[in-house]
């Protein structure tokens, strides 16, 4: 049997697993901890030869020992799939060849690497360790044609002695790599299969004897006033006569220093230290100590610095809950995938650091490395930024699923040496982070013996972390108990009836497309109970693949979009961040209710707000809170409050200085922001904002008045009925009732007639009721049909009154449609929709609203609602009421794929212009949603991918009475009862009042009254 579908052999030559450090010359460069800076660094990356085979045993003898100088060239790090070689494919679950464990398909994709290097006359008295950070799947090494061992464990890193095999001057490198192995029985995660050296290669070069393994542990005593620090060094080779010395640094301060002389039977030395009132590390706190290990030879001569950062910190559990540091801690957190949209799973540090910035300026304070462990360096980052960690293992054996078996080799004894290799592995490599809380055993793979041996070895190794698996459904072995996708009813009950062990919830809000929705629901839950002691979103990005189409038109790939069978779509698509890193409107709303500054119970009557200071570790003295109070829309007055350095978990009222009441509309905005910058946000960060009414607005009593109106005349044609004023003219079809033109001053207005609608384009998380509920019943192919038109005129005014129904083909149910248009001689036109449903349909559906389409050069927006983001009835948290602009086109949301985007709740008015000034006014009834698109609805629906849409040449502007919710039910929880829209009898209306720069401003006729209007303006 050949190594690769052996899985009784896991590696050969591989070197045991240890601590990921670097030595150096210098306690200098030692603090830098800039791996280009230590000693024998030698970076293997960059450009390699390389070829493609589609079986391991067409790479040619000769590979192996000589240079293949007329191969083509591959950048390492990357998926070879990137450059162009071999198959893309995308599934959620399930390998894309049969199951025959521990067998994988003979015609096995297989890369071959290839590159030289040179070393120095001073490598040649060294030990030369070559590293790999990641490799994906099975790989083996050969130098300077001699073979150097294999390994496994596509995402964790791999030495291997090769000081024998290499001399000075040139050497060279050669790796085969397969893309499958039996070892993938254990790696089938939710994510593109992808083969090929996607992260770093390097040479360690290390003097006979030196620290091979460093272990850092911190305990406290019972009362945390002090703590003690435990450094263990290993040390290979034979130290006779050597010394080595620990040296803890709080910044330039020595807080202990012991040195130790060796001898030859000297293999682990142990320093430990106490240390007074330490200044803890937390995620809010991510404060590092800094410990250096000298080694010096006998004469005293330093040899090597290792230094390693240290937090001091603990996590224990006491009756049910666990405390970090001695403090409540609630993980607000989030799923990552390793992603790129250039290089698949070979992400550089400048992504992973930007990622956690992102995570820190959004109030993420946790990560879970979903499903495997990331880059050695991610880990440093953690620690530096402040993240808690839940360090995953690379396990997961979802495709058993499909077979009826989960469990099948998680609870066979004989792979229990596969599955134990890679917890010490992973906890060997991470365990001096004190970003890294809790080991997660893996992801959905059944439970059994396996899991049970796993957890013993990481204990074996690492007691001071707990551990979680989630598949441990009843918490037998591991310290937290833990569920995926549990809706808010369970969660709450979760919270109502604790478990004897902490609770966390590993995957939740499924983050899919225009979503998610309901986090504040969860999140008010999650508040509510302390035994609920984690959330996090699944998940942080997008797996789309950067593309062009052949008019060089960008747009992201996901599964199908190579030819790839079978394969889960779009369903990677599932970020919180676009696979550009650019935030999402759903990241900004789990900012917003993660916030750890809650504002609560306004009292009006006595001026005073409670603030509460939800973060664990923190009292408030880096937060400055602003009151600013607005007058339909307008900033009037704002107040810096002062406030009580609330320790974690207080809270305190705290006085406004409200403005009277002056018959506007007024609101209190309180915005949360962090005085001084930090590693993450310039000063002035936003933390978080609330908004809370001040005053209703007082009926509109100015009436709007056009000295040069005329009386209206109608002429009614065969086909068409004109309607003129003193300078414009609506025009309705006679036979369908559509207002197909109005022209304002010889320009014209529409572009497409209004028309009711009850659909959207599919939002990804509405997946399951578009193809449950609403395909099946023909909504997204709704005919509108003719009933009939009416005119009268009263007052002055002409009323066109239109009958239709909106209603599916095949099916006996629909909706009997009235448009109420009231036309003014002074040219604004009232707007009255209604409707009564008829036939059977008891069910959920998408929308109650309208759209048109407006002439594209009012590519202008002015609005008094709730912005400026996007936001829906269960995603609205992050946004305010109040007056925004923008272009209309930065209200179009260009998701990856496809879909209801852009809608703004609560509007009051909107104006549409062009750049004289001359446009649109809408002011509804009653606050209303609106959004603005470059094409039509059915255009958004139809399409699948960014550049599959055609703009229609025009703006579509919707005014939608009633939307359904967001929810996150692409994989997870459904939109809640109290954000569902049926099919129920409706009235809305609102109006349309053409306006020029010379007549007067949008937010000015927002406050007149329209003749014949009979509501509140939309003020509320």
């Amino acid at each position: 049997m050949n190594n690769w579908e052996n899985y009784t052999l896991l590696h050969e030559n591989r070197l045991p697993p240890r601590a990921h450090f670097f030595a150096y010359d210098n306690d200098t460069a030692a603090r830098t901890y800039q791996r280009e800076l230590s000693q024998g660094f030698k970076l293997l990356s960059g450009q390699w030869q390389f070829r493609y085979f589609d079986h391991p045993l067409r790479v040619p003898e000769a590979f192996y020992h000589t240079p293949m100088t007329e191969w083509s060239s591959i950048t390492v790090p990357n998926m070879w799939q990137m450059e162009g070689h071999g198959q893309l494919q995308y599934t959620d679950e399930g390998w894309p060849f049969p199951i025959d464990v521990p067998f994988v398909p003979s015609d096995n994709p297989t890369g071959a690497y290839q590159r030289t290097f040179t070393l120095d006359e001073n490598w040649s008295q060294q030990q030369v360790i070559i590293k790999f950070d990641g490799v994906e799947t099975y790989f083996e090494v050969y130098v300077n044609g001699h073979y150097a061992g294999f390994s496994k464990g596509s995402r964790l890193t791999a030495e291997f002695d090769i000081t024998e095999f290499v001399s000075a001057g040139e050497n060279l490198l050669s790796v085969r790599v397969m893309q499958w192995a039996d070892s993938t029985y254990i790696e089938d995660q939710d994510m593109w299969w992808m083969a090929g050296i996607f992260r770093d290669v390097y040479l360690i070069a290390q003097p006979p004897v030196h620290v091979r393994d460093l272990t850092v542990r911190t305990d406290f005593t019972p009362d945390y006033r002090s703590a003690l620090l435990t450094a263990s060094a290993e040390i290979a080779g034979s130290a006779e006569g050597m010394q080595i010395e620990a040296v803890l640094y709080d910044g330039s301060t020595v807080c202990f220093s012991q040195k130790k002389a060796l001898t030859a039977d000297d293999h682990t030395i142990t320093f430990t230290a106490d240390v007074a009132s330490p200044r803890c590390w937390s995620a809010e706190d991510p404060y590092l100590y800094h410990l250096l290990i000298r080694l010096s030879d006998s004469n005293g001569n330093l040899l090597s610095v290792i230094p390693q950062r240290v937090g001091f910190r603990d996590i224990k559990v006491r009756n049910g809950l666990f405390y970090i540091n001695n403090h409540y801690v609630k993980l607000h957190g989030v799923n990552r995938h390793d992603n790129d949209e250039h290089k698949g799973r070979a992400v550089g540090i400048r992504r992973m650091e930007q990622d956690l910035r992102l995570m820190k300026q959004h109030n993420i304070n946790a990560v879970r490395t979903a499903h495997y462990p990331n880059d050695p360096r991610f880990y440093e980052l953690c620690d530096i930024y402040g993240l808690f960690v839940m360090a995953e293992t690379d396990v997961e054996t979802h495709g058993f699923a499909n077979v009826g078996n989960l469990s099948q080799i998680t609870d066979d004894p004989s792979w229990e040496p596969v599955y134990v290799d890679r917890i010490r592995r992973q906890v060997h490599a991470q365990k001096n982070h004190p970003s890294v809380i809790m080991w997660s055993l893996g992801n959905e793979s059944g439970y059994g013996c396996n899991i049970r041996a796993m957890y013993d070895a990481a204990k074996a190794i690492d007691d001071t972390r707990l551990i979680h698996y989630e598949e441990d459904r009843d918490a037998d072995v591991v310290d937290i108990i833990s569920t995926m996708y549990s809706r808010v009813q369970m969660m709450n009950e979760f919270g109502e009836y604790p478990h004897p062990k902490p609770r966390i919830i590993c995957e939740y809000a499924h983050a899919m497309g225009n979503g998610p929705g309901g986090l504040s629901e969860y999140q008010a839950v999650f508040d509510r109970h302390d035994a609920i002691q984690g959330h996090f979103v699944w998940e942080w990005c997008d797996h789309g693949i950067l593309a062009q189409d052949e008019q060089g038109r960008p747009f992201y790939k996901y599964g199908g979009d190579y030819g790839d069978y079978p394969n889960n779509y779009n369903f990677c698509m599932d970020g919180l961040i676009f696979p550009d890193q650019t935030p999402s409107a759903g990241l900004k709303e789990y900012k917003q209710v993660i916030a750890p500054v809650k504002v609560r119970d306004f009292d009006a009557n006595n001026g005073e707000i409670t603030i509460e200071n939800r973060f664990w570790f923190s009292t408030l003295a880096e937060c400055q809170i602003r009151a600013e109070y607005s007058a339909d829309g307008d900033i009037i007055h704002s107040e810096i409050l002062s406030l009580p350095e609330l320790a974690p978990r207080e809270s305190a009222r705290v006085a406004l200085n409200l403005p009277a009441a002056d018959g506007r509309e007024m609101f209190v905005n309180i915005i949360v922001t962090r005085l001084n910058a930090t590693r993450y946000s310039a000063a002035g960060h936003e933390i978080a904002v609330y908004q809370f009414p001040l005053a209703a607005a007082s009926a509109p009593v100015l009436p709007f008045i056009r000295h040069d109106a005329t009386p209206l005349t109608v002429c009614d044609e065969r086909l068409e009925m004109h309607i003129r004023g003193c300078d414009f003219t609506l025009t309705f079809s006679n036979t369908d009732g559509k207002l197909i033109r109005w022209e304002n001053r010889g320009q014209s207005l529409l572009a497409a007639a209004p028309r009711m609608r009850f659909f959207k384009p599919m939002i990804d998380n509405h997946k399951q009721e578009y193809e449950g509920l609403w395909h099946p019943a023909h909504l997204q192919i709704m005919q509108e049909h003719f009933r009939g038109m009416e005119t009268a005129q009263e007052n002055g005014h002409v009323i066109v009154t239109v009958n239709s129904v909106v209603a599916p083909p095949v099916f006996d149910f629909g909706m009997r449609c009235t448009y109420r248009y009231t036309i003014a001689p002074d040219g604004h036109v009232a707007v009255t929709l209604s409707g009564e449903p008829y036939g059977d349909y008891p069910h959920v559906i998408p929308c109650i609203g309208m759209d048109m389409g407006i002439d594209a050069r009012f590519d202008h927006a002015e609005y008094y609602g709730r912005g400026p983001g996007e936001n829906y009835a269960d995603s609205c948290k992050a946004n305010l009421i109040g007056r925004y602009q923008s272009p209309v086109s930065d209200l179009f949301v260009n998701y990856p794929f496809p879909q209801n985007n852009g809608n703004h709740q609560d509007t009051r008015w909107l104006a549409l212009t062009d750049n004289h000034g001359s446009g649109l006014f809408v002011r509804p009834d009653q606050p209303i949603n609106f959004s603005c698109w470059p094409c039509r609805g059915e255009e958004l629906h139809r399409a699948q991918h960014q550049h599959e849409w055609q703009p229609d040449g025009h703006i579509t502007l919707n005014l939608d009475h009633a939307l359904t919710g967001l929810g996150s039910n692409s994989w997870g929880s459904e939109v809640l009862d109290s954000y569902r829209v049926y099919f129920r009898p409706f009235r809305f209306g609102f109006t349309l009042l053409p306006f020029t720069e010379g007549d007067c401003r949008a937010e000015t006729l927002a406050t007149l009254h329209f003749s014949g209007e009979t509501h509140s303006g939309g003020r509320a």
